[in-house]
């Protein structure tokens, strides 16, 4: 799957101002901060992933190894797993249920493009 518009739905940790544009002059004592990411603003890769990642740990999952890019959800027998790259994910899943339970609730978040099962 991959989550649509990731970097543009993310809230900023920190003060962030624009240079405006040539051409372009600001009301005086006004400036351009972003509010929320942008795609090319090398901090928005990071603040997807925590966004991300909060979300995750919110439903249950828990991170495996010291990247924090590979997360597990367990209930009973049943298992996901899944791995994160920037704003693209692949989960696998030993019940179809859940994992329809889980791109329900993902998709309820996030915008998500499905591209079906993994072959």
């Amino acid at each position: 799957f991959d989550i649509k518009g990731a970097f543009l739905c993310t809230p900023i940790d920190r003060e962030i101002y624009l240079k405006l544009p040539p051409g372009y002059t600001p009301p005086p004592g006004k400036t351009a901060r972003l509010r929320k990411s942008l795609y090319g603003l090398k901090q928005a890769p990071s603040a997807f992933h925590g966004l991300f990642e909060t979300w995750l740990l919110k439903y249950g999952f828990k991170p495996i190894g010291g990247d924090r890019v590979t997360f597990l959800y367990r209930e009973g027998i049943s298992v996901i797993l899944l791995s994160i790259y920037v704003d693209d994910g692949i989960a696998a899943c030993n019940n179809k249920e859940l994992y329809q339970w889980f791109l329900k609730d993902l998709g309820k978040d996030f915008e998500l493009s499905y591209q079906g099962p993994v072959s």
